[in-house]
């Protein structure tokens, strides 16, 4: 099948990654795993059209429907499609269902018809006068929002684990947190005989991450638990498929603002990040940094 929302690559016999297209409604990478008995697809995608064609690429590439689901974490780029799995096993970390959970009221809020409407709006405006709060991918992410606002449905996850689980199938699939932080907690999907990791946002390329939720310091550990793994191929949240080298990527972004938030204003985006998608997440970053509760 062909979607417009994302492009499947394959990366091993039976292990593929749903790369998110720019302009589309999926946002975020997905993984779609041959088990042997059965079918596991790890994050859902942004909206529901996009989880639809997501479920549609799984059942095409292995030959039957999805039979269990998993989230890396809880932003709604990862989860949203969970509704299209609905009534499938969706695993995740107890603190991502417990998060969702306490938010449920706040997110339904924010994705109204009449607040995606006011946000598209704002962010129209933003990028019309140049504002460095938005950018074209956060348009995007509310565009697809709004023009599915009539089926959007929370669905928290309904199986839950604390460090590591292993799916009960054939094939070698683990979920392993290692707790905080892109959020309060994250999990990635790791298959150890293929050296294949699927990292959620603990690792992005090509894209500034938000550590708006999370905790950079723990993070940067969590990057040295992901090194240790040997992972030969990583699929990060957000861009292509990547190698190892991505990591150390991540973590000296993670550095670099760790740094300029320490720092005296005002401060600059370096070179190298100047090109990389939502970008008003750098700025975004630096003020949530400087504003959180002293770690001394």
């Amino acid at each position: 099948m062909r979607s417009r929302h994302f492009t499947v690559e394959t990366l091993s016999e039976g292990v593929s990654a749903a790369i998110a297209t720019p302009g589309g409604r999926a946002i975020s990478n997905s993984a779609i795993i041959d088990a042997g008995d059965s079918t596991i697809v790890f994050d859902t995608m942004l909206t529901p059209r996009a989880a639809e064609d997501l479920a549609e690429a799984a059942r095409e590439r292995t030959g039957r429907r999805p039979t269990w689901a998993a989230n890396s974490h809880w932003h709604l780029d990862h989860v949203l499609g969970n509704s299209v799995f609905s009534p499938l096993p969706i695993y995740a970390t107890r603190r991502t269902r417990e998060i969702l959970l306490e938010k449920r009221s706040e997110l339904e809020g924010e994705l109204s018809p009449e607040k995606l409407t006011r946000d598209v709006v704002e962010i129209e405006r933003q990028l019309t006068v140049g504002d460095p709060a938005a950018s074209p991918e956060l348009l995007d992410l509310h565009r697809a929002l709004l023009a599915e606002a009539a089926t959007l449905r929370l669905t928290p996850p309904t199986h839950v684990f604390e460090q590591r689980f292993r799916f009960p199938v054939k094939r070698r699939v683990e979920l392993v947190s290692w707790g905080s932080g892109h959020t309060d907690s994250d999990c990635v999907l790791f298959l150890p005989d293929e050296g294949i990791l699927h990292a959620g946002d603990l690792v992005v390329a090509g894209v500034h991450p938000s550590t708006g939720s999370g905790n950079p310091e723990h993070w940067l550990e969590v990057l040295d638990e992901i090194e240790r793994l040997h992972p030969e191929r990583i699929v990060p949240g957000h861009g292509p498929v990547s190698s190892l080298e991505v990591v150390g990527e991540m973590r000296e972004y993670l550095r670099t603002v760790l740094r300029l938030a320490s720092g005296p204003d005002p401060y600059e985006m370096p070179t190298q990040y100047a090109t990389w998608g939502f970008r008003e997440s750098f700025d975004q970053t630096i003020d949530f940094l400087r504003r959180r509760p002293s770690r001394e």
